[in-house]
């Protein structure tokens, strides 16, 4: 909470925070534990993931978060919404309408129809993309409203959701912007297109925190299991040795 708290003094750049571990160690569910302070505090929370099925569908984790987003807005009172429309649209300009063929939910908030599906193959369309996600960001993140977005398993990340998560987090421009990422270390190795991306980040002195998250020491698990069945750490040792046997903390 202490790096969100940073985003809405709009004192730095954009933070970013990168958390690590094997399947099951309990990543997403720790950064879900931010969710309701942060709303809580005015921020918006949205979350992606990306899927090893879908890795040849271009940012499809973004699309559902930023899909999440708008979908949230327009549930919101007409004030809010009449703002946030405002803000895009200062910020965004004429580009809305490329916006609006990656976003289709978005022409709820700013009332511009869908045309076509946007091609992201091609190099320029790819700049364009970045730039108008950079003016898109920093309208929606202010420092009364801080943006937390969440993409998990970036170890399956496409290559232009990697490229447009550098984009955003080293927009010097965007200060209000605190991007979380997880991804499973086993299976990311130092030639692998995130950690090569993690790398090209840091030199842009990028803020980044990386969190690590292991497994449960045994004791740890006893604890776990006495306060979830709500009986003596000494009586659930046993229970807790079988389980240890099983999962090894994970």
């Amino acid at each position: 909470m202490n790096v969100y708290k940073k985003v809405g003094q709009c004192k730095s750049s954009s933070e970013m925070v990168v958390v690590s571990g094997y399947s099951g160690a309990g990543k997403s569910a720790l950064v879900q534990q931010i969710k309701e302070p942060v709303t809580e505090m005015g921020g918006n929370f949205l979350c992606g993931k990306f899927d090893h099925f879908r890795q040849m569908e271009p940012l499809s984790a973004l699309i559902v978060a930023f899909t999440q987003f708008c979908n949230g807005i327009i549930k919101e009172d007409a004030d809010k919404l009449y703002r946030t429309k405002i803000a895009i649209q200062e910020k965004v300009g004429s580009a809305s309408a490329f916006l609006v063929n990656v976003i289709p939910s978005l022409c709820q908030i700013i009332q511009i129809p869908t045309t076509e599906t946007v091609d992201v193959s091609g190099m320029e369309a790819q700049h364009m993309l970045k730039y108008v996600f950079q003016l898109f960001v920093r309208a929606i993140a202010t420092p009364s409203q801080p943006l937390v977005l969440f993409l998990d398993d970036l170890q399956w990340a496409d290559p232009l959701s990697l490229d447009l998560i550098e984009s955003l987090v080293s927009d010097t421009e965007s200060k209000s912007l605190l991007f979380i990422g997880s991804y499973r270390d086993n299976e990311v190795d130092d030639r692998h297109p995130l950690a090569v991306k993690l790398r090209n980040i840091e030199s842009k002195q990028v803020n980044i925190t990386k969190i690590n998250v292991g497994d449960l020491s045994k004791e740890d698990t006893n604890e776990l299991i006495s306060d979830l069945i709500q009986t003596s750490s000494e009586l659930t040792q046993s229970l807790t040795n079988a389980v240890f046997r099983k999962t090894s903390g994970n």
